[in-house]
């Protein structure tokens, strides 16, 4: 059996780990049917797999990367560290040349998905910009503040999205009243409905209702 397992990797993953990778399925799998859908999918089983892929960087790049995604300026990590504002300032094309990255956020990404920096100095959720990139972990870590916004305010409705098409936003919504998403369970303790803003665009407005109905108990 396990020789036809798509994911056998993910049976070793804790509690944490398995519904953080199911959630990232869900949020892939949200679109239309087609290839961006896809991709999206094949981003979220890329991220989660495990790989044991050696860092190219020195322990002093690592150290300056490591700056950066706490959220440090070539200024500051240069004095946190000790270092000239000139030495950082040279080693940052060559990080982000060694890990093939487009710019820091990239590097900061690509390193983080690796294990090769510690993201206990990554700011909280609550720092986080209220526009999270949406890819692969994006949708996890939406629902995960919007969520946590939501219980602190019973009733306060919070948008989501948007979504890439009608389908997408109608399947988040129907997924987060019946608390397939981790955040938001258990069923029915959140009221969520798809809606078509003035733009055009697809969204979910929600609101933590704390009752779950008896249709959503029942579903769950």
């Amino acid at each position: 059996m396990a020789d036809r397992l798509a994911f056998p990797w993910a049976r070793t993953y804790d509690a944490d780990q398995l519904a953080a990778f199911i959630e990232d399925l869900w949020g892939a799998a949200s679109g239309d049917d087609d290839l961006a859908t896809l991709d999206a999918i094949e981003k979220a089983v890329t991220y989660h797999r495990p790989a044991d892929v050696p860092c190219p960087l020195s322990d002093r790049e690592l150290e300056i990367l490591t700056e950066v995604a706490s959220g440090e300026t070539r200024d500051s990590a240069a004095r946190n560290l000790g270092i000239s504002v000139e030495s950082v300032r040279g080693r940052c094309p060559q990080i982000f040349a060694r890990l093939g990255a487009r710019n820091a956020p990239h590097a900061v990404a690509i390193a983080m998905r690796h294990g090769w920096i510690d993201d206990a100095r990554v700011p909280e959720l609550t720092d986080l910009p209220t526009r999270i990139a949406q890819g692969p972990m994006g949708w996890h870590l939406i629902y995960q503040a919007r969520a946590a916004e939501m219980r602190k305010q019973p009733g306060m409705t919070v948008e989501l999205g948007p979504y890439g098409s009608q389908n997408g936003a109608r399947g988040a919504a129907r997924r987060i009243r019946k608390g397939q998403f981790r955040p938001f369970r258990p069923a029915g303790a959140f009221d969520a409905r798809q809606v078509r803003t003035d733009g055009g665009q697809w969204i979910v407005r929600a609101s933590y209702t704390a009752t779950p109905t008896s249709t959503e108990k029942a579903a769950s």
